[in-house]
């Protein structure tokens, strides 16, 4: 498997993808709601039957796993994640931060990763071994390394709510010097572009976070979920960042529940 001609690929599938959600952006959508009460619109089921289409045809052995419609082959050696528009809300709201996620997985790990932010033109991608990009521009994680002063990224507060773990946010609220939520991919591609220290997000699913686990990898960086030593992207939560933040915030996390615990 060529894996950066299956970047290439993935890329020109994606520009036409693109064009098919930004002609909806900004419009008078009707917006439904799904099983778990997350917002969807025509442009995300659109965006994906697209990429499906594309992708099926180019990789016929392939599995695929996307939001809007589900596994298909998800066993294979070889599978593609989509989640056609990360940031829903964002997207209804005329907000520009969302971005279309595509992956490919071998035997359950990522092996390439796109990003792409189509109303704020870039794309950037990671290929296994091969480094993470944005146009021509070598992407690298920052080197800041210790909670003080850092500059830190966040998933809304109400998703620690959710996931119980709401004393994780306040403690990094008062120990970085800036805490900012930004939304989705777009916080870990901060991350992962160095913009930004760390990214920490406690509740999205396999198709948010495979991109950003081999592309922050590529960028010199480490992925981490909040417990344990897996760094899965099916534990639905996640964090991106230089690997000295990683583990200052996981042994944050620790700390935290060793004292609710006493």
């Amino acid at each position: 498997m060529d894996l950066l001609e299956a970047k290439n690929t993935a890329l020109s599938f994606l520009k036409i993808s693109n064009k098919e959600i930004m002609s909806l952006f900004r419009t008078n959508l009707t917006v439904e709601s799904k099983s778990d009460q997350s917002p969807v619109t025509i442009a995300d089921r659109k965006g994906e039957e697209i990429l499906r289409k594309k992708i099926s045809k180019a990789y016929p052995g392939h599995g695929i796993i996307g939001e809007e419609f589900g596994e298909e082959d998800s066993q294979s050696e070889w599978v593609w994640t989509i989640d056609p528009i990360d940031g829903t809300r964002s997207f209804i709201r005329g907000l520009p931060l969302f971005a279309t996620l595509i992956a490919l997985l071998h035997k359950g790990d990522p092996v390439m990763g796109i990003i792409s932010l189509p109303a704020l033109g870039e794309t950037a991608w990671a290929v296994k071994g091969k480094g993470a990009f944005s146009e021509n521009q070598r992407l690298q994680v920052s080197s800041h390394d210790t909670l003080k002063g850092a500059f830190i990224g966040t998933a809304d507060k109400y998703c620690f709510k959710e996931k119980k773990c709401v004393s994780l946010y306040n403690q990094l609220h008062s120990e970085a010097e800036i805490v900012r939520t930004y939304p989705d991919s777009f916080g870990h591609l901060m991350a992962i572009r160095g913009a930004i220290d760390i990214m920490i997000d406690p509740w999205a699913y396999i198709w948010d976070y495979a991109p950003c686990k081999i592309m922050v990898k590529e960028a010199g960086g480490e992925f981490a979920n909040f417990t344990g030593n897996k760094s899965g992207i099916d534990l639905e939560n996640a964090i991106s960042g230089n690997p000295k933040m990683v583990k200052a915030v996981r042994k944050m996390i620790r700390e935290i529940k060793s004292l609710k615990k006493n």
